[in-house]
């Protein structure tokens, strides 16, 4: 996961059902190839999301030409989850696991 770090969000979903919280980021801007990275708990059961700061909007970056959700910051391990931060804000994912794995 940590290699997805700086790198730009593309898509943020949570699905009405909440099985899961999935970030697609691009990992290589020229051939726009990304990866899902999802928070979700192993038995399938839901997940609990909490926000702070929020603020989804389209960023364009000038040394890529290219537009998106903003930057993947960083994911870090808290009590029963995870903290996802980005330039769209602080997500606190309440589950038991990530992929790719943190």
């Amino acid at each position: 996961m940590n290699r997805l770090f700086g790198k730009n969000v593309i898509k943020i979903a949570a699905p009405q059902d909440r099985k899961e919280l999935k970030f697609e980021v691009l990992h290589d801007h020229d051939g726009f190839n990304s990866i899902n990275v999802r928070f979700f708990n192993a038995d399938n059961s839901p997940i609990t999301i909490d926000f702070s700061d929020l603020a989804i909007q389209m960023l364009f970056d000038p040394d890529t030409e290219s537009t998106s959700l903003g930057e993947f910051e960083y994911v870090k391990a808290i009590e029963n989850g995870f903290e996802v931060c980005g330039d769209f804000g602080i997500i606190w994912v309440y589950c038991d696991s990530s992929s790719p794995k943190l």
